[in-house]
C-alpha cells in the first residue's frame, strides 16, 4: 500500500494503493479534520523507462542525499532511480562543482511546504514525472504486454499500425495490459526466425493525440524450438519362447514430455503386457504451466527379430494402417495430452 488514513476519533486506519504522486494533477485530495495521512516512502516502485521534467531557475532547499563527485547528470539521474527510497527529484552541479543532490519530494509534495525552492537563474531541477516497467508473457497463441506506472494513467496502449483494432483503452489505472494473438492479422505480430515472435507498441498518453510523452516499446516472444528425444521402455510379457523389450523413442518439440503404455481408458499400468492386451500410448507434457500442446508424427514400428520397420503414423500425424493402429486423440481436459490406441500389439516403436 501507499498510502494510509488514520480516524482519531474510531480508530480506523483506511489502506489505499494511492498517494499524492500517483494521483498528481488531479483534485482527489480534501481536507478532513480528524484524520491523519500518512505514506509509504519505503514501497518499491517503477523504475523503468521513466521520463524527468526539467524546472528552470529552482533548486530545493533541503534534500535527503548529497552525493560528491558525480561525473555527469545522467550518473546524478541514475543515483534517484537506483536510491533505497522513492527518489522524486534531483539537481546537478548547482550547488557545487559534480555535486548530485536528491530528494523524495516533487511539486506534489511540497504544496504544504511554504517557499520549499530557492530561485537561482542558472539552476535546474529534475522532477520525475512518471515510470513504466514493462514485463512480456509469451503464451502458446499470444503475447501480452504489462505496464504498470508510478502515475495514473489516461490513454491507450495499442500494436504500432493498429491504433483502432488492437488496441486497448486505459482509465485512470496503474497496471494495464495489451493480448496480441499471433494469428490476429490487425495486431501485427511478425515471425523472425523459429520460434521468434516481435511487435512494437504504443502507449499512448492521450485518446485522440499523440504527444512527445507517449513511449514506443519493442516487444519480442523466443519460443524454444529444438527438438529433445524422450525414451520409454517396457517389457512386454509375452508367452512362448520370444522374449522382447520393447523401446519407445521420440522426437518432440520442447519442453519435456513424457510418453507411456496405458491401458485403453488411459491409466497406468504394471510394467508388463501380454501380447493382444488392450493397450493405449500416451504422450503427455509434464509441465501444466508450459504454453505448449504436442503434435505427435512419424512413429514407427520395428519388429523385433530382423528390425524391419512400419510406418504408423505418418509426418502428417495419421495412421498409416487402421487395423495395427488408431487415429490420435486430443484429451479433452488439456491440449497438452495426446493418446493413440494401439490395435495390435507393437513389439518396439521409435518416433
Amino acid at each position: 500500500m501507499l498510502s494510509a488514513n488514520y480516524n482519531n476519533a474510531t480508530g480506523d486506519c483506511e489502506l489505499s494503493s494511492m498517494d499524492r504522486l500517483t494521483l498528481a494533477g488531479s483534485s482527489s485530495f480534501v481536507t478532513a479534520e480528524g484524520y491523519d495521512y500518512m505514506e509509504n516512502n519505503c514501497i518499491e516502485e517503477p523504475t523503468k523507462l521513466c521520463e524527468f521534467k526539467k524546472l528552470n531557475g529552482r533548486i530545493l532547499k533541503t534534500v535527503d542525499s548529497v552525493y560528491q563527485d558525480v561525473g555527469s547528470v545522467d550518473e546524478c539521474r541514475e543515483l534517484c532511480l537506483s536510491s533505497p527510497y522513492r527518489c522524486h527529484s534531483y539537481d546537478y552541479g548547482d550547488t557545487g562543482e559534480m555535486v548530485c543532490r536528491l530528494s523524495h519530494h516533487s511539486r506534489a509534495t511540497l504544496s504544504d511546504i511554504q517557499e520549499p525552492y530557492l530561485e537561482v537563474p542558472e539552476a535546474a531541477t529534475y522532477e520525475l514525472s512518471s515510470c513504466y516497467n514493462v514485463s512480456i508473457d509469451c503464451r502458446s497463441g499470444d503475447m501480452v504486454a504489462r505496464i504498470q506506472t508510478s502515475k495514473l494513467f489516461d490513454g491507450k496502449i495499442y500494436a504500432k499500425g493498429s491504433p483502432n483494432s488492437c488496441v486497448r483503452d486505459v482509465n485512470n489505472s496503474l497496471e494495464f495490459e495489451l493480448s496480441m494473438a499471433y494469428d490476429n492479422l490487425e495486431c501485427n505480430v511478425r515471425k523472425n526466425g523459429l520460434g521468434r515472435y516481435v511487435n512494437d507498441v504504443v502507449i499512448q498518453h492521450h485518446d485522440k493525440i499523440v504527444t512527445s510523452s507517449d513511449l514506443g516499446l519493442a516487444v519480442t516472444c523466443q519460443y524454444d524450438l529444438t527438438n529433445k528425444s524422450v525414451t520409454n521402455e517396457v517389457d512386454l510379457g509375452v508367452q512362448g519362447d520370444i522374449n522382447n523389450v520393447a523401446t519407445h523413442d521420440i522426437i518432440v518439440d520442447s519442453p519435456n514430455v513424457a510418453m507411456r503404455i496405458t491401458d485403453r481408458n488411459g491409466e497406468d499400468m504394471m510394467q508388463s503386457a501380454e501380447v493382444g492386451d488392450p493397450l493405449a500410448l500416451k504422450f503427455e507434457i509434464l509441465d501444466r504451466n508450459s504454453p505448449y500442446e504436442i503434435f505427435v508424427r512419424e512413429l514407427v514400428a520395428m519388429d523385433g527379430v530382423d528390425s524391419s520397420e512400419i510406418v504408423l503414423i505418418d509426418s502428417d500425424g495419421c495412421p498409416t494402417d487402421h487395423f495395427i493402429m488408431g487415429p490420435i486423440y486430443k484429451s479433452a481436459q488439456s491440449g497438452k495430452v495426446r493418446k493413440i490406441q494401439i490395435i495390435k500389439n507393437i513389439v518396439t516403436a521409435k518416433v
